[in-house]
């Protein structure tokens, strides 16, 4: 396990010394055309509908199989753990939207098709809001929503 572990931070470390070195595109691994339609969807001022019609969605069925995992109460808005579970068939991509953030989409994951899906991340929240799951499955697209209040506001605050 000790050895696993060691090579996983070696890997890593390699990873990190080689972006820092410039050999992969400083936006990340994606490039020209990916690289413009996922940098529209993360504009500053849009509502989650508006945010919704820049990724090509349209409306998303509500799905009680999309379990959004979040706290209650935030003690700090710069640093939320949340998850996500699904057993719809054939996932393909998840994004986390937050209402009253300044950029709503708090991130996007394209990720193989997948029977069950679990998930956890961190993620910034700039004041008390309702937090969204949104799950693509194929072309149909699920969400789940979760009211997070913040105690302490972590974006820019």
């Amino acid at each position: 396990m000790k050895k696993n572990r060691r090579i996983f931070l070696i890997d890593s470390t390699t990873v990190l010394a080689l972006l820092g070195l410039g050999f992969f595109p400083a936006g990340g691994l994606a490039t020209g055309k990916d690289k413009a339609w996922q940098q529209s969807w993360f504009e500053n001022g849009r509502t989650v509908k508006e945010t919704f019609a820049a990724m090509g969605v349209g409306k998303p069925l509500v799905d009680q199989r999309v379990v959004l995992q979040a706290p209650d109460t935030a003690e700090n808005g710069a640093y939320v753990g949340i998850g996500i579970e699904s057993s719809i068939p054939n996932i393909d991509a998840v994004a986390f939207l937050v209402d009253k953030n300044p950029s709503v989409l708090a991130g996007y994951f394209e990720i193989k098709k997948l029977e069950q899906l679990k998930l956890g991340t961190k993620i910034k929240m700039a004041e008390t809001s309702d937090l969204v799951a949104l799950v693509k499955a194929g072309e149909t697209y699920f969400m789940n929503t979760r009211h997070v209040k913040v105690v302490l506001g972590g974006c820019g605050s």
